[in-house]
């Protein structure tokens, strides 16, 4: 077996107690848990889970009702069984309720050495309780960070939480995906940010996810120039955008991108640099 998906089936915490690996069997290589009621009471059936799949690539438990005490009672255990792990790539915890304290305990327990993909969307509450991007800056100013995506969706991010992260993108070549979406209190002013730190040669981003922020107009002419050339996807929806600025923007990506899209529909906006 190399997947196993249970999103939305379990209506308690799995007992799972690992036998002897038998030769010429597979090892779970994708486990979702995703929308299944597990609670905080399942950290120690998932270590000892996750120590019978050593080739386990994905792990998914998005709204699982995971608070930090999930991470707080067997946060040991859960990182030996995840330090055996050189094969994770991919780690989904949004929609828990992790708050500032689950955040950073999530950052001290995954091997994010070796994850791509890390997805910790509405995961914190914003001003009351903002997740703790310093100790994410650290992580991704570290030489061995191997993110390619990162998803802080919906955790009230303001401009300065995305100065935070925007430095780290010169020293992070690898991440080339962000999604930002769904903060209102990120502006023009964060786009502004990203911007400045993807300059020097860094590679561009793949994709931008700035849809539910108010990023609009009137454009500076240095950032609708940078964001051609640095950006190959870019997400917006915000009521803020008005006619002048999709009319700004259409015609900068359309001079860099004569084979891109461009699509525009309300306020919503999706420019991309693909045929």
């Amino acid at each position: 077996m190399s997947e196993l998906r249970t999103a939305g089936q379990l209506q308690r915490a799995p007992v799972v107690r690992p036998g002897p690996a038998q030769p010429g069997r597979r090892c779970l290589e994708e486990l979702d848990l995703s929308v299944n009621p597990l609670g905080d009471g399942v950290s120690q059936a998932l270590a000892c889970l996750l120590s019978a799949c050593p080739l386990l690539a994905r792990l998914a438990l998005q709204a699982c009702n995971l608070t930090a005490r999930f991470l707080q009672q067997h946060r040991l255990l859960l990182a030996q069984a995840l330090a055996g792990m050189g094969h994770l790539k991919s780690v989904c915890l949004s929609h828990n309720s992790l708050g500032s304290t689950g955040f950073e305990l999530v950052l001290k327990t995954l091997p994010l050495h070796c994850l791509t993909h890390l997805h910790l969307s509405a995961v914190c509450s914003g001003a009351v309780d903002p997740p703790a991007l310093e100790h994410l800056t650290t992580i991704m100013s570290q030489e061995d960070c191997s993110l390619i995506h990162l998803s802080l969706a919906g955790n009230g991010l303001t401009d300065s939480s995305v100065a935070i992260v925007a430095r780290c993108l010169p020293v992070c070549p690898s991440l080339v995906s962000l999604d930002l979406s769904g903060n209102p209190a990120v502006t023009s002013a964060g786009l502004h940010n990203i911007l400045s730190g993807l300059q020097d040669g860094r590679p561009p981003l793949t994709l931008l996810n700035l849809q539910g922020c108010q990023v609009a107009g009137p454009w500076d002419a240095a950032d609708l120039d940078a964001l051609s050339l640095l950006v190959q996807d870019l997400r917006l929806c915000s009521q803020r955008l008005n006619k002048l600025d999709l009319e700004a923007l259409q015609q900068t990506w359309g001079q860099r991108h004569p084979r891109g899209y461009f699509l525009s529909v309300s306020s919503r906006c999706l420019l991309s640099a693909a045929p």
